[in-house]
């Protein structure tokens, strides 16, 4: 027994058991080839063929993003809100003289012909005395008839009160009433907005850029996509328009009005974009092969006729930068920071 355990106990007796064990659990041929040196110079393989295949992707992936950003571009855009119009524009009608208007007899979206009563104004026989004695010298020194033709319009007019009917001197649609029924207004004062009639068909448009966003880096012939009112830009793509011309200074609140021929689209985007604005002029870009007239960044999608006074916003890239630039840029303001 003392002995069986010296043995035990022996390197020789530890090989043997370790020997027994390994043999329950490897089979004698794995075992001959370990102890074999036949093999001791083959190559020890690091990776298998889908790792070779998952280290190429990633290097190809590497060497892509390498190369695009030295080649390839982010882009700064400048985005506003505007409107698309008739290149006929929007024209206002006015009063001569003043007076009260006693009626109105058009409202916004009523077409008007040329030479069509739009208002009523009517004026007290002192105002109108007044308005002949203004004019009465001027046209008695012409001849001695014209004295004649005052003493008869006097005659004419010169009643308790004397009415005067304001015309339209275009053909057109009428945009916006400035004024109500009642209203004393003087000579010279608009009265309706018409958005004139454009016999061509062309289009053009207005856009309004906040000066902070980009407004002062727009420059003339640059590209605008246009997404018009109602217009699913996801489907249909971009409409795209050229800029045609850029406001020197901020546009003034009055001058968008003039513009626009409506205070409260105006107001409406002056407020919306909470800051100055530019205002941008552009001309959309024709294609006959449209069903719209007019280009689109897309070839598919429904594609419908643009009519003027359809509310649009634009962007317009005003920068295209390498990513690589913006990532140096960033580094050196951390490293200026630090």
């Amino acid at each position: 027994m003392d002995k069986q355990e010296k043995d035990n106990k022996s390197p020789e007796g530890a090989a043997e058991r370790w020997t027994r064990s390994n043999n329950q659990i490897f089979s004698q041929e794995a075992l001959d080839k370990m102890r074999s040196p036949e093999k001791l110079d083959t190559v020890l393989p690091i990776t298998t063929p889908l790792g070779w295949m998952g280290l190429v992707a990633v290097a190809v992936m590497v060497f892509a993003v390498v190369i695009w950003s030295v080649f390839g571009s982010f882009t700064v855009k400048a985005d506003g809100m505007g409107l698309i119009m008739d290149v006929s524009g929007v024209a206002k009608i006015s009063t001569v003289s003043g007076g009260t208007i006693d009626e109105l007899f058009v409202r916004p979206g009523v077409k008007v012909k040329k030479g069509e009563i739009v208002a009523h104004l009517y004026q007290s026989q002192e105002t109108t005395a007044a308005r002949m004695a203004q004019y009465g010298p001027e046209l008695a020194a012409n001849s001695r008839d014209a004295v004649n033709r005052v003493h008869e319009f006097d005659s004419r007019r010169n009643q308790k009160e004397a009415a005067e009917y304001i015309h339209s001197p275009y053909d057109g649609t009428v945009s916006e009433v400035l004024v109500a029924a009642g209203s004393v207004v003087g000579g010279g004062v608009p009265i309706v907005n018409v958005r004139v009639e454009n016999t061509s068909g062309d289009l053009r448009g207005v856009l309004y850029i906040p000066v902070d966003k980009g407004g002062k880096r727009v420059e003339k012939g640059q590209t605008i996509q246009l997404a018009p009112n109602g217009v699913d830009v996801s489907q249909s793509g971009s409409l795209l328009g050229i800029v045609r011309s850029v406001s020197e200074y901020p546009i003034s609140p009055q001058a968008m009005q003039k513009e626009l021929g409506n205070e409260q689209l105006a107001q409406w985007i002056l407020q919306s974009q909470q800051s100055a604005v530019m205002e941008v002029n552009f001309d959309l870009v024709k294609d006959p092969g449209s069903q719209s007239g007019y280009l689109w960044t897309s070839s598919v999608g429904e594609h419908k006729p643009i009519t003027p006074g359809s509310f649009c916003t634009g962007s317009i890239i005003i920068e295209r930068r390498p990513p690589i630039e913006k990532v140096f840029y960033k580094l050196s303001q951390w490293l200026r920071n630090r």
